[in-house]
This record gives structure tokens, C-alpha cells and sequence, in this order.
């Protein structure tokens, strides 16, 4: 069950109790339990201990609890009103509060409206009371709510960039918690031959082994600007453009699975000096529609997205093993990229999905690019076309071509089976 307004929280406890000696200290104050006198004297350095002031702190005659005259039923009863509201009030959010201030004043407004009303604190300072443990409370719930937004900007940065979480932090409404649909990236990235590598290692050993390569892949991730969705077995999948949305999600995401396979070397020396094999990932990169939200359960809920693109983004990294190539990307990721150059691979309708998806790799940007490369790249299109075509002699020509001159020879002899087959 819900209460509207209500907050539990352990720390309600310690703010209870600095209420309740807050109010303590006032209605001494009040009573005239604490007085204290202040003198200032200016002397200016003319007297014979030539110091330019005086000051001088004293103790005045206090008020006798014990030997006042009884306090009567309203006193106690508006301390009592004070006392309930500071021991309560923080246990309830700020709207839940400020009603029962306002409760509480409009009690105490009404015992001192009373006939036989005679108590000895005025209705005035009574009102200050509550004004000024109103103000603690706010101030408190104030700081409170600071030391958690800290708190969860601090645990959102284990997922997310540090700048997205302070922004969540401070905007909650831009995650986009209620569910919709955006235009994202998603990044598969995998560990190929695991199976092989797990049964040549102790438990200890394949726990070593995949932590170094999520952390190695999380890393890189969160560098540029992606979200850490979820680890599978040996799999990781980030996205971009979500839980914050960005117009770069493309780019950062391909750029991502370039410095994830560039800086792999340096993981595997990593793991040369720990004793543990080298590894090799295929990371499959897709762009398009996709469901963002909360989803799961009363028991558990997820942030994550679901949707065509994420199947298309896991389906092109099972195809990196076929084509022995590192990264593999959608026809949609390409057209946001116009300025990086690409390799055509195929086109194919991956599993759970009825229309085709043409597969490329990504080479670099055009400025990056020699002019060797730009030429097998242009030959390569054109073996690709006559392929289309279905002029097998050129095709075949070309792709013997380009097997031998830049490979990989395994995607190559791919095409001349493909080849083969048809001209039969």
C-alpha cells in the first residue's frame, strides 16, 4: 500500500531528532530559561589599556521552571502540537509536511482563541515555532534531496557517461522512463570461439578472462558517450541514443567498435602476462526504431530497449564469423555516416526478420583512406555489381582479383562458391 506524501527512511530518524531539539531550545528561549546580556563599549584606544572596545558577555537572572506557576492545559497542549509535528513532519514529503503544519497551526490558533486561554508563551512566538521548524524541515529535506541526486548521479555513472548522469540527475524526465520510441544504435560485441576457451581454463580463470574483456569493452563504451545495457554470458550490448537522446548515436557507436577491435592488442598482452589466452571479438552495429523503457516485472524492473534494430545488431555480429571480418554494420547505420567509406558484404534477411538487411564494413573515414585501398574499394564495388548482374566471368575475375590483393580470402572464396553455384 501506498500513502500519498509519505517518505520512509532511516534518516527521517536523525531529523526527528534534531526537530525535537530545535523545538526544545525555542520554548526555553521562550520561557526565558536562556538569557544572556551583551554590553559594547568603544573606547577608541584613549583609556590606559589602549584597547579600541570592550565587549562583555554576562549571564541575566533565568526564568524557575520549579518554582513557576502551573503552565495549564493549553501550554501543554500546543507543546505537545509542536512536539508531534516535529517528531512527524520528516517522515512525510514536502507537501505532506507543509499540510501538517498547517494543522498544526490551525490547532494552536484555536487553543489561543480559547476563553480560558491564558498560556504563557504568546500566540506570536508559537507561530514562530512553527515557522522555524518548518524552515528546518524544508532546509533538511532540501539537503537531503541533494545527497541523493549525488548519490544516484554516482551509481548511474557505473552505466552511463558521468555528464549524462549528472544531466539525469538534475532533469529525471530526460531519461524517458515512461517508454517510447526513439531512433538508437546498438553495439553486440562477442567473444568468438569462447566455448573453446572457457573448457581450457578453471572457473577462476574464465571469470578472470571475462571481466578484463568487459572491462576492456565497457570502457571504451562509456568513452564514447554509449550506455552499457546488459552483459550476456560472453556478449555485451550498448546503446546509444538512449536513455539520453543524441543525434550522433551513429557515429558513436561505430567509433566505439573501432577502438573496442584497435586497442584489443592491448588487452591480449594483458592477458599474455596473466597466463590466459588471447581473444578475438566480432561486433555487429545496427541503426533504427527502438522501444526504450522500464520493462520486467512487480518484482524486477530493467531499462533497456527492444525491437527490430536490436535483433538486426546481434544478428550482423554472428555474421563477422562467416565473413571473417571484426565489425559488421546495418544499411541504416551507413546512411547516417556519409562522411566514413564501406564494404559492401551482403545482402541477407537475418533470423526473425522479413526484410533484407544489406551488411557493410566499416573501412574509416575518407580523409583517413590511401589511395590503394580507395581503388580495391572502387573494384570491389564494381565485382559487386557485376555480381547483381549476374555477370559471373567479370565478377569472378574481380573477386580472384581482390582475394589475392586485400582479403580477407575466407569472404572472397565465399562469393566465387556463390559464383560457381550459380553459372552451373
Amino acid at each position: 500500500m501506498i500513502i500519498p506524501y509519505y517518505n520512509p527512511a532511516r534518516r527521517n530518524v536523525t531529523f526527528s531528532l534534531m526537530l525535537v531539539l530545535a523545538l526544545l531550545l525555542l520554548v526555553l528561549t521562550g520561557l526565558g530559561v536562556f538569557r544572556m546580556y551583551f554590553s559594547f563599549d568603544w573606547t577608541g584606544g584613549q583609556d590606559q589599556s589602549g584597547q579600541l572596545f570592550t565587549l562583555k558577555v554576562r549571564g541575566g537572572k533565568s526564568y524557575n521552571l520549579f518554582a513557576a506557576a502551573p503552565f495549564g492545559a493549553v501550554f501543554w497542549s500546543t507543546q505537545l502540537i509542536t512536539l508531534l509535528l516535529a517528531i512527524i513532519m520528516p517522515w512525510f514529503r514536502l507537501i505532506g509536511g507543509s499540510i501538517l503544519a498547517l494543522l498544526a497551526a490551525g490547532a494552536i490558533f484555536y487553543l489561543h482563541l480559547q476563553p480560558a486561554s491564558n498560556s504563557i508563551i504568546p500566540l506570536e512566538f508559537e507561530m514562530l515555532i512553527l515557522l522555524v521548524l518548518y524552515v528546518l524541515y524544508v532546509l533538511l529535506q532540501y539537503l537531503a534531496e541533494i545527497r541523493d541526486r549525488k548519490r544516484f548521479a554516482t551509481l548511474l555513472s557505473q552505466y552511463v557517461p558521468p555528464e549524462l548522469a549528472s544531466a539525469y540527475s538534475r532533469d529525471p524526465k530526460s531519461m524517458g522512463l515512461d517508454g517510447e520510441e526513439r531512433e538508437i544504435s546498438v553495439l553486440f560485441c562477442d567473444v568468438i570461439g569462447f566455448a573453446a576457451i572457457s573448457e581450457q581454463l578453471e572457473s577462476k580463470q574464465v571469470a578472470r578472462f571475462l571481466n578484463g574483456f568487459f572491462t576492456h569493452a565497457s570502457k571504451i563504451v562509456v568513452r564514447h558517450r554509449g550506455t552499457i545495457d546488459k552483459y550476456m554470458g560472453d556478449s555485451v550490448m550498448a546503446i546509444w541514443g538512449a536513455p539520453a537522446p543524441t543525434n550522433t548515436h551513429a557515429y558513436d557507436a561505430l567509433s566505439a567498435a573501432m577502438d573496442i577491435q584497435n586497442e584489443i592488442a592491448t588487452l591480449n598482452r594483458q592477458f599474455e602476462k596473466q597466463g590466459l589466452p588471447s581473444i578475438k571479438v566480432g561486433i555487429g552495429v545496427s541503426t533504427g526504431l527502438a522501444t526504450v523503457g522500464p520493462l520486467g516485472s512487480e518484482y524486477r524492473m530493467d531499462y533497456t530497449v527492444v525491437g527490430d534494430t536490436v535483433n538486426v545488431a546481434q544478428r550482423l555480429e554472428e555474421q563477422t564469423r562467416k565473413y571473417q571480418v571484426p565489425i559488421i554494420v546495418s544499411d541504416k547505420t551507413v546512411e547516417a555516416l556519409p562522411d566514413m567509406l564501406f564494404r559492401e558484404l551482403d545482402t541477407v534477411v537475418v533470423k526473425g526478420r522479413r526484410q533484407p538487411v544489406t551488411m557493410l564494413q566499416p573501412l574509416g573515414l575518407h580523409g583517413d583512406m590511401d589511395q590503394d585501398t580507395k581503388k580495391l574499394l572502387t573494384l570491389h564495388r564494381q565485382a559487386m555489381e557485376a555480381s547483381k548482374a549476374g555477370d559471373w566471368p567479370k565478377a569472378a575475375d574481380m573477386f580472384t582479383r581482390l582475394r589475392d590483393e586485400w582479403g580477407p580470402a575466407e569472404m572472397y572464396d565465399l562469393y566465387l562458391n556463390g559464383i560457381k553455384q550459380a553459372s552451373r
